[in-house]
């Protein structure tokens, strides 16, 4: 039976699963029911229409043990990024590119969780950035001004303008097996919103709370 893609159900998380099992679990042992009915085919896909012409498909894999340790891959499986959380740190997270600059941190620590982006914006707390609408059925996020909604859709969560109600979509998140695949248009690239969809897909899949 096949469910809706909710990423505003906290507790959930993406991680290595035993052999025969999902990689879905969560923090109270109980089987997944929103998150559980993913796509489970192929693992650098899941289900749906394939991407537009011009998309850049970043994927997050090697989970160690679960989404807040893993690697960036573009689709030719050359590394991105990181995304690190330390053993002797871990109450944060921290995202780096390819030389090793910091492009997002997020503190998971004391109270609401917080998270910046050096050069887009200064430290704020991840439940207003990430904030969740009125009628909590989509989150609203700021970039450079500019005010965009995450939607779930079907098996997939979708980025859009916020003001513009027939934009075209400019990212997906989806999830197949233990890899986490990000759809990004070409407007979304030429936008520079790259990591902030990977930052926001880790965040959604992490099994932590946000609000």
């Amino acid at each position: 039976m096949s469910a809706n893609f909710n990423p505003y159900v906290q507790g959930w998380r993406v991680g290595n699963a035993p052999s025969g099992g999902s990689v879905w679990g969560s923090s109270s042992g109980e089987a997944p029911s929103i998150f559980g009915a993913l796509p489970g085919g192929n693992p650098s896909r899941g289900r749906g229409t394939p991407p537009p012409p011009g998309s850049t498909i970043f994927y997050i894999t090697g989970f160690r043990p679960n989404i807040l340790n893993a690697s960036v891959v573009d689709a030719r499986g050359r590394q991105c990024y990181s995304i690190v959380t330390a053993a002797s740190q871990p109450h944060y997270t921290t995202y780096y590119d390819t030389h090793r600059r910091t492009v997002a941190l997020v503190d998971w620590s004391g109270g609401p969780p917080s998270v910046e982006m050096p050069g887009l914006f200064p430290r704020r707390s991840l439940r207003s950035w990430l904030q969740t609408a009125s009628d909590r059925a989509s989150r609203m996020m700021d970039v450079r001004g500019i005010p965009h909604v995450w939607v779930p859709d079907g098996d997939y969560i979708c980025l859009y303008y916020a003001q513009n109600s027939h934009s075209h979509r400019l990212a997906r998140i989806s999830v197949s097996r233990d890899v986490v695949e990000i759809e990004l248009s070409q407007h979304a690239m030429e936008a520079r919103l790259a990591e902030v969809c990977i930052l926001s897909a880790s965040v959604f899949l992490s099994g932590q709370h946000i609000d």
